[in-house]
């Protein structure tokens, strides 16, 4: 009965990943992004992304291949990363190629109401950035 029910968790562990996957594969534009540093905080909307020529996309693909394009300055020049993806508990983690290094970048992941929100913070703690982004 034991190894019966250790499979059968086993079993349930692959599938909520694979379902993790398969809700993330497919491309991701970021329309929201908030910076709160301490008691400050700063939005930027799809409006304002717009008005700016500002964008930030992230192409999650199967077999853990990832790329980020964007250009968040609005200055027009348009960067690319890229590298491979992986789902750990509730992170999101892209290694990426920046020139010579690879960079771990996790983000704490939430899907909801086909929105993905991706929340990250800065090493010392001071700063958090909450990116939210719809499926193109």
């Amino acid at each position: 009965m034991k190894t019966t029910v250790f499979i059968l968790l086993c079993f349930l562990t692959v599938s909520a990943s694979k379902a993790q996957v398969n809700d993330l594969i497919g491309t991701w534009t970021v329309f929201e992004m908030t910076q709160i540093s301490g008691q400050n905080s700063e939005k930027m909307t799809e409006d304002q992304f717009k008005a700016n020529g500002a964008f930030e996309d992230y192409f999650f693909m199967e077999e853990g291949k990832f790329k980020q394009m964007g250009n968040l300055s609005g200055e027009g020049t348009v960067s690319t990363q890229e590298g491979t993806w992986k789902i750990m508990e509730n992170k999101v983690i892209m290694n990426l190629q920046l020139g010579e290094k690879k960079m771990d970048v996790d983000y704490t992941y939430e899907l909801k109401e086909n929105k993905l929100f991706l929340t990250r913070t800065s090493p010392d703690g001071n700063i958090k950035i909450i990116m939210v982004c719809r499926k193109k």
